[in-house]
């Protein structure tokens, strides 16, 4: 999804960025000048990861820092910034890992 609302910093210079609704093709960062809506900002981009993304449902994309149309696109977190913070499901992915594992 790609619904980055409101005060949100750039993932790659970690420019302040006012975004009033989803990221389009066309948003670019006012700091670094770097599309925003591009593998290379995403949160599922993983170099490592089989098609260079976490998401195995996304198409190839021949280029990670130009504009795409993908429709698992989420914006990152800016550098530094708490992942936990970022994406509030992944605090409760955290309590059921250590609710399971609490006995080992």
């Amino acid at each position: 999804m790609a619904d980055a609302t409101g005060a949100v910093a750039c993932p790659l210079c970690g420019q302040a960025l006012n975004l009033s609704g989803p990221v389009s093709r066309k948003d670019v960062c006012p700091g670094c000048g770097r599309d925003l809506r591009a593998c290379h900002a995403c949160r599922l981009h993983a170099p490592t990861a089989h098609n260079e993304c976490r998401e195995p449902r996304a198409e190839w994309q021949a280029r990670r820092d130009r504009s795409n149309y993908c429709d698992f696109f989420e914006l990152a977190p800016a550098p530094g910034a708490d992942a936990t913070a970022a994406d509030p499901r992944e605090a409760e992915r955290q309590q059921k890992l250590n609710d399971l594992f609490r006995n080992f």
